[in-house]
């Protein structure tokens, strides 16, 4: 379970980030230096959300894949 980095609260997890009126399909993409990490090709990208302070905390589903 998270906690978050502001308060230490624990973080409600289980969401998922979601894009809106895009006509074509849309896909997530961080970049680090030379590489890009791809939500198409990495997995899901999972949200949780602090309840005390709204803090939102993104993060990869398969971990294991970003190696």
């Amino acid at each position: 379970m998270r906690k978050c980095l502001r308060c230490d609260e624990f973080m409600v997890e289980g969401y998922m980030l979601k894009t809106v009126n895009i006509t074509a399909t849309a896909s997530v993409v961080l970049g680090k230096g030379n590489s890009l990490l791809s939500s198409d090709t990495k997995g899901k990208i999972k949200t949780a959300v602090c309840p005390k302070c709204g803090e939102i905390s993104l993060f990869f589903d398969k971990l294991d894949k970003i190696n």
